[in-house]
């Protein structure tokens, strides 16, 4: 009796991981790849994704008010839900046209800048003026993100948040955290 059930705890807890696990490969995965189809935007059409002036001119079936200002920063909160809407139209990523890339419903992965974002991860260097921001990640995730972006310090580096993660601690949560892009 007492094996049966510590073989269905042992399955239990298997298969937790494996759903984590796989949590944290989309994360890092929808995050990769929304970074490496901004560059790709941007090098196709001379401008970041929602900061590209003449963006309805130039990309089949976006929203009429999708135009940035062309300044080469994501700085506002429309350039920022125009961003994501401009990479999908674009066919650069895979999504829902006005929505938010989402991961497992509830970790969002977006491209803004300095008026939007950058105020959520205080103490940001300077020059960082477009970023990808994830919001609602846990110490785990983030620590698993900056190895597979950066230097493993979510202090320091490429990648950054704000909270300190003394280790890979799913019940700390994370609010914002960013990714350089420029």
């Amino acid at each position: 009796m007492l094996v049966v059930i510590g073989l269905i705890l042992t399955g239990i807890l298997n298969a937790q991981s494996v759903i984590r696990n796989a949590q944290i490969k989309d994360t890092i995965r929808t995050v990769l790849d929304m970074a490496g189809a901004a560059r790709q935007f941007r090098d196709r059409y001379g401008a970041w994704p929602g900061d590209l002036s003449t963006a309805v001119a130039s990309i089949p079936n976006l929203t009429a008010t999708c135009n940035g200002d062309g300044n080469g920063q994501v700085g506002t909160a429309a350039e920022t839900a125009c961003a994501t809407e401009e990479l999908i139209r674009s066919g650069m990523i895979r999504g829902t046209a006005g929505s938010p890339v989402t991961v497992r419903g509830a970790i969002t992965v977006s491209i803004t800048g300095p008026g939007v974002a950058l105020s959520g991860v205080p103490g940001l260097p300077a020059n960082w003026v477009n970023v990808i921001r994830i919001q609602n990640i846990d110490c785990d995730i983030a620590i698993q993100l900056d190895r597979a972006t950066d230097d493993g310090d979510v202090t320091t580096g490429y990648f950054r948040t704000n909270t300190l993660c003394p280790g890979e601690d799913e019940n700390i949560a994370v609010a914002n955290a960013v990714l350089q892009l420029n």
